[in-house]
């Protein structure tokens, strides 16, 4: 009893120590709770009193809605945990940085065991009372506003639970570094280092393999920080935020919050015999374990240099030797500047130099293995036997992908998840091809990312240059594309058998016309478009251009296309059986005059006055210093030449991936308006459409029309 009793009486006594912490902790949490929900809910009267809301119920779903942004996984609430956490672990062991202080903690008759518990206790007490307090008061202000139902509660229990193991992280980082440290100058400083470190280094490392890598990736496997905590918020607290429920939400949560409280142990274990192990005398100096002063020294000064590295480099547009030199300036001035931090004396620039020389050489060794590949990263293409499946992203086409819950998915994730290419050779080939051929002789060199699953379940990503000129190059595309494994991962409506519920709208369009379908014909349609797709390859999508574009729209803002061709008979004929199809070719009859312009680039881009070996060259007479506009635009209005001129036309409105950069003509642009009274089912709400002319298929007469004549 007298046990228990002489605990809590040097909690109270502590808590009577620290009372500037409660009010600063109690404060911060009313403010952030307390202030956010006033706004967030003030924000949807007002929208109420605008009229934005039609029914009271929409008004009181939005109400809640905001309440459980304000309560639960606000972004506002971060920095208070973060900043709580570092004050109140401070504070807490701040005795330990007055020598007097620790003679006279010492002194009493109590072990290390429990003024150490007594100090951590209250620590999380003030924290759970101040959190919970600023929590009270939102929910108080929601319910007197009618703003709380049962996700409302659900979501604010997960995001205390959230919270409270965001604090505990950083509460027992924030100890550790008081025990390794004896003041709070360089306590701060090293925290900050602790948090932000991974964060630096993983930068360094994907910044330097982007620098000097030719076939650098990071589409499909990001090199993330695994332990970051803050990391962790960031690249999930959207989805969190915007799962359907609070259910999903925990399903992303809960994992990572286990993940925290295993880095919080491991912290807190080290913080347990740092603290067990520090001596008394280490007060009032910078590091408490002598040491640790080149550890730190050579672990801060690698990352530090590399962003005094990557500042010259880049203000220098890319000039490598002021990368390596601002490395090694930026390493040898942060070691200087550790050692005078280290001694508080001037006269320590220069001490402990056999570390500031495995720091500088360390920064050296980093540079030359990145520089000149000594690991073989750019030559790495896996034996055939040893890659389980490879998902390819071959450069051209762009979707929008969601899931069940219409949340997106980026294009890199759904590949990943839905493309295993068994048939590995023809990437492989690929690999090779690109390995063997200068980017710089590449007609239309595209990237194209390939990630190797590998049957020991390691996973390689790599970017290889593809000229798509190259005919061996296109006969492997063919054999990739062609396979049910790349188009499944590529085309999301050959997976999901759900696609067809939830229709709202079908639509088919050349560009102008707009023709909208039943949706009862979903089904029916996608069939047809399937069996098309039996004689999709790469041939089929570099040397044609789709007609036309099938459009599923859900839910008002989910869209999904269906890319269709001349050659899709199957789809083709449904969408005539609806009286939905139009070709790409206009009739002359329903337009009302075709407007071609001219840029003459041949004239208004002047190659560049003096090349490599600054030999002059010579510049179009035309051309000066001045601005010279040598567009010539031409309105053809009859029907006669306007027939001559739309056979070889190409809408601008139709997505066409994959397709060659040069089968249109950049030189001129054409605008077609069409006939107010025509029944051609075009976008009334435009009344003009842009079209582009076929390479070498302008008519002489356009040709002779838009001649740029000097006047």
């Amino acid at each position: 009893m007298t046990s228990k009793n002489s605990f809590w009486g040097s909690s109270r006594e502590n808590h009577k120590r620290r009372i500037w912490v409660w009010i600063v902790a109690v404060l911060s949490q009313l403010l952030a709770y307390g202030g956010m929900t006033m706004i967030y809910l003030s924000r949807i009267r007002g929208y109420q009193a605008a009229g934005y809301y039609k029914t009271r119920t929409e008004f009181q779903e939005a109400m809640c809605q905001a309440a459980k942004d304000a309560i639960g996984f606000s972004d506002n609430i971060y920095p208070f945990v973060f900043v709580l956490a570092a004050i109140i672990g401070m504070q807490g062991f701040s005795y330990l940085f007055d020598r007097r202080k620790v003679d006279m903690y010492h002194s009493v008759p109590v072990s290390k065991a429990r003024r150490f518990a007594v100090v951590y206790i209250n620590g999380l007490i003030i924290y759970l009372t101040a959190n919970l307090s600023g929590l009270i008061l939102g929910m108080i202000l929601s319910a007197s506003q009618r703003a709380v139902n049962g996700e409302v509660f659900a979501a604010a229990g997960l995001a205390f639970v959230w919270h409270f193991f965001f604090f505990l992280v950083f509460y027992h980082l924030m100890i550790l570094v008081v025990m390794l440290t004896g003041n709070r100058f360089v306590t701060i400083a090293l925290f900050l280092l602790f948090t932000v470190y991974e964060f630096v280094a993983s930068d360094m490392f994907e910044g330097l393999k982007g620098i000097f890598f030719k076939t650098y990736s990071a589409y499909y496997l990001k090199d993330e920080p695994k332990f970051s905590t803050i990391y962790d918020c960031i690249m999930n607290v959207w989805q969190i935020k915007n799962a359907p429920d609070t259910a999903a939400a925990a399903k992303i949560a809960m994992p990572l919050v286990a993940k925290w409280i295993g880095i919080a142990a491991v912290i807190f274990a080290l913080c347990w015999y740092a603290y067990r192990k520090r001596p008394s005398e280490t007060a009032g100096k910078a590091i408490a374990y002598r040491f640790l002063e080149p550890v730190i020294k050579v672990a801060a000064a690698i990352p530090g240099a590399y962003l005094a590295g990557r500042i010259a480099y880049d203000a220098s547009y890319q000039n490598e030797t002021l990368l390596v030199a601002g490395m090694l300036a930026g390493g040898l001035i942060l070691c200087t500047a550790l050692e005078v931090v280290y001694d508080f004396d001037i006269r320590s620039l220069f001490k402990h130099l056999v570390s500031s020389g495995v720091a500088l050489l360390g920064i050296l060794a980093i540079f030359c293995i990145f520089k000149w590949d000594l690991f073989g990263y750019d030559s790495y293409i896996p034996a055939q036997n040893k890659v389980e499946s490879i998902a390819i992203s071959a450069d051209g086409y762009y979707d929008s992908y969601w899931d069940e819950n219409q949340q997106y998915i980026e294009t890199s994730k759904y590949e990943m998840d839905y493309m295993f290419l068994t048939d590995v050779s023809p990437v492989l080939e690929l690999a090779e091809l690109a390995q063997n051929t200068d980017p710089e002789e590449m007609e239309d060199g595209r990237g194209v990312h390939i990630l190797y699953r590998l049957k020991s379940g390691g996973q390689k990503d790599r970017r290889i240059q593809v000229d798509y000129e190259d005919p061996a190059a296109e006969e492997l595309l063919n054999q990739i594309f062609a396979t049910k494994a790349y188009q499944e991962g590529v085309f999301q409506m050959m997976t999901d058998q759900n696609l067809m519920e939830g229709v709202s709208r079908i639509s088919y369009t050349n560009g102008p016309a707009n023709a909208v379908i039943p949706v009862e014909e979903a089904s029916r349609l996608r069939d047809a478009w399937l069996k098309d797709m039996e004689q999709f390859d790469f041939t089929l999508v570099r040397h044609n251009r789709p007609c036309g574009i099938l459009y599923y729209d859900y839910n008002n803002y989910i869209q999904r296309k269906l890319l269709v061709y001349d050659s899709f008979e199957n789809t083709i004929s449904a969408l005539k059986k609806l009286e939905a199809y139009y070709p790409m070719e206009l009739d002359a009859a329903d337009i009302e005059s075709v407007s071609v312009t001219c840029y003459h680039n041949e004239l208004a881009e002047p190659e560049n006055t003096e090349d490599y070996e600054m030999e002059a060259r010579a510049v179009p007479e035309t051309w000066d210093a001045g601005y010279t506009d040598f567009t010539v635009s031409e309105i053809f209005y009859e029907e006669e030449q306007i027939a001559q001129i739309l056979p070889h036309l190409y809408c601008n409105w139709i997505d066409a991936p994959w397709s060659r950069y040069k089968d249109l003509d950049d030189n001129y642009s054409v605008e077609v308006v069409f006939k107010r009274d025509s029944a051609y089912p075009y976008d009334r709400e435009s009344y003009y459409f842009t079209y582009s002319f076929y390479a070498e298929q302008v008519p002489e007469f356009v040709i002779d029309a838009t001649a740029y004549t000097g006047e």
